[in-house]
Protein backbone atom coordinates (compact mmCIF):
# COMPACT_ATOMS: atom_id res chain seq x y z
CA UNK A 1 0.00 0.00 0.00
CA UNK A 2 1.55 3.24 -1.32
CA UNK A 3 0.45 6.46 0.71
CA UNK A 4 1.77 10.66 -0.49
CA UNK A 5 1.51 13.32 1.57
CA UNK A 6 1.69 16.30 -0.36
CA UNK A 7 1.90 20.53 0.59
CA UNK A 8 -0.82 22.86 -1.18
CA UNK A 9 0.82 26.55 -1.42
CA UNK A 10 4.05 26.29 -2.77
CA UNK A 11 3.52 22.74 -5.04
CA UNK A 12 0.50 22.72 -6.67
CA UNK A 13 -0.45 26.81 -6.08
CA UNK A 14 1.32 29.93 -5.71
CA UNK A 15 1.17 31.17 -1.69
CA UNK A 16 -1.67 33.04 -1.25
CA UNK A 17 -0.25 35.61 1.31
CA UNK A 18 2.48 36.50 -1.44
CA UNK A 19 -0.83 37.57 -3.68
CA UNK A 20 -2.14 39.02 -0.88
CA UNK A 21 0.50 41.37 0.18
CA UNK A 22 1.38 42.05 -3.92
CA UNK A 23 -2.72 43.65 -3.77
CA UNK A 24 -2.06 45.76 -0.76
CA UNK A 25 1.05 47.07 -1.09
CA UNK A 26 1.63 45.35 2.88
CA UNK A 27 5.45 44.11 2.35
CA UNK A 28 6.12 41.53 5.26
CA UNK A 29 2.65 39.72 4.24
CA UNK A 30 4.78 38.56 1.62
CA UNK A 31 6.71 36.43 4.67
CA UNK A 32 5.95 32.43 4.02
CA UNK A 33 6.55 29.04 5.98
CA UNK A 34 10.25 29.41 3.72
CA UNK A 35 11.14 32.13 5.32
CA UNK A 36 9.64 32.06 9.39
CA UNK A 37 10.09 28.15 10.89
CA UNK A 38 7.80 28.47 13.05
CA UNK A 39 3.55 28.24 12.21
CA UNK A 40 2.40 29.83 14.98
CA UNK A 41 4.15 32.75 14.71
CA UNK A 42 4.22 33.51 11.54
CA UNK A 43 0.21 33.98 11.51
CA UNK A 44 0.35 35.70 14.83
CA UNK A 45 2.76 38.01 11.93
CA UNK A 46 -0.09 37.47 9.53
CA UNK A 47 -3.03 38.23 12.22
CA UNK A 48 -1.47 41.52 13.39
CA UNK A 49 -0.58 42.99 9.76
CA UNK A 50 -4.51 42.33 8.75
CA UNK A 51 -5.35 44.40 11.68
CA UNK A 52 -2.91 46.70 11.54
CA UNK A 53 -4.29 47.74 7.98
CA UNK A 54 -7.63 46.90 8.60
CA UNK A 55 -7.58 44.26 6.04
CA UNK A 56 -11.02 42.18 5.83
CA UNK A 57 -11.46 38.82 5.30
CA UNK A 58 -13.39 39.36 2.49
CA UNK A 59 -10.41 40.56 0.94
CA UNK A 60 -8.46 37.73 1.64
CA UNK A 61 -11.23 35.53 0.37
CA UNK A 62 -10.86 37.55 -3.27
CA UNK A 63 -7.28 36.50 -3.68
CA UNK A 64 -8.06 33.44 -3.09
CA UNK A 65 -10.05 33.08 -5.82
CA UNK A 66 -8.33 34.42 -8.08
CA UNK A 67 -5.23 31.83 -7.35
CA UNK A 68 -4.85 29.19 -9.73
CA UNK A 69 -2.68 26.32 -9.80
CA UNK A 70 0.36 25.57 -11.43
CA UNK A 71 0.59 24.57 -14.71
CA UNK A 72 1.03 20.88 -14.72
CA UNK A 73 -0.06 20.70 -11.44
CA UNK A 74 -4.20 19.53 -11.83
CA UNK A 75 -2.78 16.62 -14.17
CA UNK A 76 0.17 15.71 -12.03
CA UNK A 77 -2.19 15.14 -9.00
CA UNK A 78 -5.24 13.13 -10.82
CA UNK A 79 -2.27 11.16 -12.05
CA UNK A 80 -0.90 10.46 -8.54
CA UNK A 81 -4.63 10.22 -7.07
CA UNK A 82 -4.90 7.57 -9.81
CA UNK A 83 -2.36 5.13 -8.69
CA UNK A 84 -2.11 6.03 -4.83
CA UNK A 85 -3.32 7.18 -2.22
CA UNK A 86 -3.20 10.92 -1.57
CA UNK A 87 -3.94 13.29 1.14
CA UNK A 88 -3.04 17.23 0.57
CA UNK A 89 -1.58 18.32 4.28
CA UNK A 90 -1.60 21.90 4.25
CA UNK A 91 -1.37 24.81 6.77
CA UNK A 92 -3.84 26.87 4.69
CA UNK A 93 -7.17 27.12 6.02
CA UNK A 94 -10.26 25.44 4.74
CA UNK A 95 -13.24 28.39 5.17
CA UNK A 96 -10.11 30.39 2.89
CA UNK A 97 -9.21 27.97 0.61
CA UNK A 98 -12.28 26.13 -0.92
CA UNK A 99 -12.35 27.27 -4.29
CA UNK A 100 -8.67 26.33 -4.87
CA UNK A 101 -9.50 22.76 -3.72
CA UNK A 102 -12.18 23.10 -6.78
CA UNK A 103 -9.54 24.03 -9.20
CA UNK A 104 -8.06 20.46 -8.48
CA UNK A 105 -10.70 18.33 -8.56
CA UNK A 106 -11.56 18.13 -4.68
CA UNK A 107 -8.79 16.48 -3.17
CA UNK A 108 -8.47 15.00 0.23
CA UNK A 109 -7.11 17.82 2.54
CA UNK A 110 -6.20 18.27 5.83
CA UNK A 111 -5.67 21.79 7.10
CA UNK A 112 -6.86 24.54 9.23
CA UNK A 113 -9.92 27.06 9.65
CA UNK A 114 -9.83 31.54 9.75
CA UNK A 115 -11.56 32.63 13.11
CA UNK A 116 -13.22 35.97 12.08
CA UNK A 117 -15.46 37.90 13.85
CA UNK A 118 -18.99 39.81 12.86
CA UNK A 119 -16.65 42.98 11.56
CA UNK A 120 -15.02 40.25 8.86
CA UNK A 121 -12.02 40.50 10.58
CA UNK A 122 -9.09 37.69 10.98
CA UNK A 123 -8.43 37.67 14.80
CA UNK A 124 -7.60 33.40 15.52
CA UNK A 125 -7.00 30.51 14.24
CA UNK A 126 -8.25 26.71 14.74
CA UNK A 127 -5.58 24.32 14.37
CA UNK A 128 -6.73 20.91 13.43
CA UNK A 129 -3.95 19.35 15.90
CA UNK A 130 -0.50 20.42 16.15
CA UNK A 131 2.22 19.34 13.57
CA UNK A 132 -0.65 17.57 11.49
CA UNK A 133 1.53 17.11 8.59
CA UNK A 134 4.39 14.83 10.79
CA UNK A 135 1.44 12.95 12.25
CA UNK A 136 -0.43 12.44 9.19
CA UNK A 137 2.49 10.52 7.93
CA UNK A 138 3.61 9.11 11.27
CA UNK A 139 0.06 7.16 11.32
CA UNK A 140 0.19 6.22 7.62
CA UNK A 141 3.68 4.35 8.49
CA UNK A 142 1.78 2.84 11.37
CA UNK A 143 -0.60 1.54 9.25
CA UNK A 144 1.95 -0.25 6.88
CA UNK A 145 2.21 1.44 4.10
CA UNK A 146 5.19 3.18 2.14
CA UNK A 147 4.91 6.94 2.55
CA UNK A 148 6.24 10.19 0.49
CA UNK A 149 6.22 13.41 1.85
CA UNK A 150 6.45 16.05 -0.89
CA UNK A 151 6.58 19.86 0.80
CA UNK A 152 8.80 23.32 0.01
CA UNK A 153 9.13 24.84 3.45
CA UNK A 154 9.89 24.53 6.93
CA UNK A 155 6.38 23.86 8.49
CA UNK A 156 7.32 20.60 5.66
CA UNK A 157 10.54 18.99 7.47
CA UNK A 158 8.67 17.15 9.71
CA UNK A 159 6.31 15.07 7.45
CA UNK A 160 9.45 14.79 4.98
CA UNK A 161 11.55 13.20 7.93
CA UNK A 162 8.55 10.59 8.68
CA UNK A 163 8.34 9.34 5.49
CA UNK A 164 10.22 6.80 4.01
CA UNK A 165 11.29 8.86 1.14
CA UNK A 166 11.03 13.03 1.88
CA UNK A 167 11.08 15.28 -1.48
CA UNK A 168 12.14 18.86 -1.45
CA UNK A 169 9.67 20.47 -4.66
CA UNK A 170 10.74 23.87 -5.61
CA UNK A 171 11.84 24.47 -2.16
CA UNK A 172 14.94 27.41 -2.13
CA UNK A 173 18.63 27.13 -1.62
CA UNK A 174 18.68 27.34 1.72
CA UNK A 175 16.25 25.20 3.23
CA UNK A 176 17.70 22.51 0.45
CA UNK A 177 21.19 23.28 2.04
CA UNK A 178 19.86 23.23 6.03
CA UNK A 179 18.09 19.55 5.16
CA UNK A 180 20.56 17.88 2.42
CA UNK A 181 18.88 14.47 3.13
CA UNK A 182 16.22 14.80 1.14
CA UNK A 183 15.69 14.49 -2.55
CA UNK A 184 15.00 17.79 -4.80
CA UNK A 185 12.92 18.54 -7.45
CA UNK A 186 11.40 21.13 -9.39
CA UNK A 187 8.95 19.80 -12.09
CA UNK A 188 6.17 17.72 -12.24
CA UNK A 189 7.07 15.30 -14.62
CA UNK A 190 10.85 14.47 -13.02
CA UNK A 191 8.46 14.26 -9.74
CA UNK A 192 6.27 12.31 -10.79
CA UNK A 193 8.94 9.58 -12.12
CA UNK A 194 10.70 9.66 -8.85
CA UNK A 195 7.25 8.90 -7.33
CA UNK A 196 6.97 6.06 -9.28
CA UNK A 197 10.37 5.27 -9.20
CA UNK A 198 9.97 4.47 -5.22
CA UNK A 199 6.80 2.48 -5.65
CA UNK A 200 8.02 0.26 -8.22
Amino acid sequence: MNFIGIDLEGVLVPEIWVALSDFTGVKDLKLTTKDVSNYRDLMKIRIDLLNKHKIKSNVLFKIAKKIEPFEGAKSFLCEIRKNYQVIVLSDTFFNLSSPIFKKLNYPTVFCHELVIDKKGMVNDINLCIENHKKLTLKCMNQMNFNTIAIGDSFNDIGMLNEANYGILFCSNKNIQNKFPSFDTCDDYSALLNKINNFFQ
